[in-house]
């Protein structure tokens, strides 16, 4: 009797593997795919407008690290010249200057769109795990960017979007399955630390998620590692205990929300619309089918809404957490019925490898197209006639959205621009003097507004009403007239006004 020859199974190239792997994918997921990408070709198209001051901030605060490393008191404005600064952004300040100057403002653009992109993403595969339908889930990804269209914004906080959902789908399937991978949690909380102050809200989720591991006795140590490190995780920077009253100042002072719009709670309007939706929406839903969510989960979005109700900057984690429970709930109440077949698995491959490709095509673009397209009135040429005007020790009174952009474009104005956006530098009464100039208070601009030897606007509009406030000087004549951006030259000040 002959033996069989023994034969072995030759296992499957990784990239055969890897191939199968990404068609099983688009097979399944081809719609929020087609969300995604759809969302990347708006960006692109939009990138201009992902612009904002806080972008500038975070160029001009980087390269401060950059060159003489972590600062902890302020030499880049005049009227906060020496006072205790603790930028607790460092880290992300750091990463967005070094994109800014290798690869200059386009290449931080794309990084921005980057990590939006990369958080939807994870919220995809985290909806998913947690048993969402494909055509809820890719419902659920059009929530953030809807109702908080903000988070595009390139700035610090774009660094943090992947995390958040990365902490909030570890502890929403820890809830559904516990185990000692929640421990992940602090080293991100470690790493969220030195990027984006909204830790503070990442670690307060965590240490409560631990309270409801209690319960469980073979829980209990992991619990308290929670407990007692997601607060601790929040100091572990190189400002430690300092930050103590930085985070006293920004969480818990009242004038930030008295004067900085994004701090103020959200009022019904166009742009704040469909979060109200979102919100009504899910409440709705939630209070009807909650049992389809992790008990992590039923608690946590109650303190995102709070914390959303309360400031409009906080929209952002309630929505991102929004596209992770928002399409179990949806699923509860209209059950996904669509049944997949061959024909439809093909389909949605070719929908799905369209829809990569055309959002490939429009980052190309995007990357391709004039620097003017970009600039949106604001050019290296205005920088420079302001820093001319000023001369060696003029004072520039900047507008907000200007301040941090001329010191990006002209580092010599470091320290005679009278301020920029780091209104946590102010206390209450400095806050009532800005606002009094910005809405130009003549009390404010005799004391201080004449004595700036160029003035800076947003708008023609702007400085329409100075001139028709007779706010300027005499003699002020305009110098750069490219809307959005203009400056007007002043006759020779006295010495500037040591504060506003």
């Amino acid at each position: 009797m002959t033996a069989a020859p023994l034969t072995v199974a030759r296992p499957r190239p990784v990239a055969g593997l890897t191939v199968s792997r990404v068609r099983a994918l688009l097979e399944r997921d081809a719609l929020s795919v087609l969300v995604v990408s759809v969302w990347t070709c708006v960006l692109a198209a939009s990138m201009p407008l992902l612009i904002v001051q806080d972008t500038f901030l975070s160029f001009v605060d980087g390269r401060l690290i950059a060159r003489h490393g972590l600062p902890h008191v302020d030499t880049l404005t005049y009227w906060t010249l020496g006072r205790d600064w603790i930028d607790q952004q460092w880290a992300a300040h750091l990463v967005l200057y070094e994109l800014g100057q290798r690869g200059g403002l386009r290449v931080a653009l794309v990084f921005g769109i980057g990590c939006v992109v990369a958080a939807l993403c994870v919220a995809a595969v985290v909806s998913r795990k947690l048993g969402a339908s494909a055509r809820s889930t890719a419902i659920g990804l059009l929530l953030p960017l809807v109702g908080a269209s903000w988070l595009t914004q390139v700035r610090s906080q774009s660094l943090v979007l992947a995390p958040f959902l990365l902490l909030y789908g570890l502890l929403a399937l820890d809830a559904r399955r516990p185990g000692r991978r929640v421990l992940l949690a602090l080293p991100l909380l470690v790493v969220w630390a030195n990027l984006h102050g909204s830790v503070v809200m990442a670690a307060g989720l965590t240490a409560v998620y631990g309270l409801t591991l209690v319960r469980i006795p073979t829980a209990r140590r992991r619990a308290a590692l929670l407990v007692a490190g997601a607060p601790l995780c929040v100091l572990v920077t190189p400002y430690g205990l300092h930050l103590v009253g930085y985070y006293r100042v920004m969480l818990v002072g009242a004038h930030l929300g008295q004067f900085v719009e994004e701090w103020r709670p959200p009022t019904v309007g166009v742009g704040t619309a469909f979060f109200f939706f979102s919100a009504f929406a899910l409440t709705g839903l939630w209070s009807r089918h909650q049992r389809v969510l992790t008990s992590f989960e039923r608690w946590a979005l109650v303190l995102l809404l709070l914390s959303a109700m309360t400031a409009v900057r906080n929209a952002v984690w309630f929505e991102l957490a929004a596209a992770v429970s928002f399409p179990r709930l949806l699923d509860a109440a209209w059950p996904s019925h669509i049944v997949e077949t061959d024909r439809l698995r093909r389909l949605n491959v070719a929908i799905a490898a369209v829809a990569i490709g055309a959002a490939c095509v429009a980052v190309s673009t995007a990357i391709v197209r004039p620097p003017a397209w970009l600039e949106r009135g604001r050019s290296a040429a205005d920088a420079a006639r302001v820093v001319a005007a000023a001369g060696p020790d003029g004072l520039v009174l900047a507008d907000q959205e200007h301040a941090d952009w001329l010191l990006w474009q002209e580092p010599s104005l470091a320290g005679r621009v009278a301020f920029d956006v780091r209104f946590e530098l102010f206390d209450r009464r400095d806050m009532i003097h800005i606002r009094s100039l910005l809405e130009g208070g003549r009390d404010v601009w005799s004391r201080c507004g004449v004595n700036a030897r160029v003035v800076t606007f947003a708008s023609p509009v702007e400085r329409a009403n100075a001139r028709d406030q007779r706010v300027l000087g005499p003699g002020a004549r305009v110098i750069v007239d490219d809307a959005p951006f203009s400056a007007v030259l002043q006759p020779a000040a006295a010495t500037p006004c040591r504060h506003p």
